[in-house]
């Protein structure tokens, strides 16, 4: 096993989800049933991140009975999969999940997909041989990219810049586009590279199979969210504090 920046990474995320959780029930703007939907999701999806470490660390991943049946295509879905169906059967989680987007700063909602700069990582293991070739490239690359605009925007909403929350929304959706899009429609190309089974190692099968659909999903809730609110569809707002929001 090879050090890794994953498991840092998804202490980051769900640190910081966890504690848009604390905030929000610490101001009184989550009900119990609300705040305990949101803290249900983040164990459950805790859970499936822990069986997927161990899955991958005890090999089953790349084991020949599971590479037959095209992991690439379905594993990453798992956890979007989990998180889905919660959301469609508890109306608390789905209140909540909208208090926790109208209630959080632009900045900190956009702020966190700068750790997709990680995916440099990526790039220079396959530039040293170390990693699928074009993966990197044609995941990897597009999610640097992404990161780095996570960075270029957070400053340019901290400078009380203005961004329309049709802007907002396209960027989130560009996002998940940016890894749904080369991960699933060249994933027959990424099958036939040598190194190819490098994905579903421990712990870099923590990438795919856990805290990229997470970022995916992130990147989909506020996307959901602002289309709800632009649409007219819901009109969820407990919050009073647009200055430190900072909401468009």
């Amino acid at each position: 096993m090879h050090f890794s920046s994953i498991p840092f990474l998804i202490a980051i995320v769900f640190g910081f989800f966890q504690f848009l959780i604390w905030r929000l029930r610490r101001k009184g703007w989550l009900s119990r049933s609300q705040a305990n939907g949101l803290v249900g999701l983040v164990v459950v999806l805790l859970f499936w991140g822990g069986v997927s470490g161990y899955l991958s660390s005890r090999g089953v991943y790349v084991s020949p009975a599971l590479l037959a049946l095209a992991p690439g295509y379905w594993l990453p879905f798992v956890p979007i999969v989990i998180a889905v169906t919660l959301v469609m059967i508890a109306p608390a989680l789905r209140q909540g999940l909208r208090i926790l987007v109208d209630n959080t700063s632009i900045q900190w909602l956009v702020g966190i997909h700068q750790l997709r700069i990680l995916a440099l990582g990526s790039i220079i293991k396959a530039s040293d041989g170390l990693f699928p070739e074009k993966f990197a490239w044609y995941v990897g690359i597009p999610d640097l990219l992404f990161g780095l605009s996570a960075v270029w925007l957070t400053v340019f909403v901290l400078r009380r810049r203005q961004i329309s929350e049709w802007s907002l929304m396209l960027w989130h959706f560009i996002g998940a586009m940016v890894i749904l899009a080369p991960a699933f429609g060249l994933m027959h190309i990424y099958m036939q590279e040598p190194l190819f089974t490098e994905l579903f190692v421990f712990p870099m099968a923590l990438a795919p199979t856990f805290i990229v659909p997470v970022f995916v999903m992130l990147n989909l809730l506020v996307a959901w969210r602002l289309s709800e609110k632009i649409f007219g569809k819901s009109d969820i707002n407990v919050g009073s504090d647009k200055a430190d929001t900072g909401r468009c």
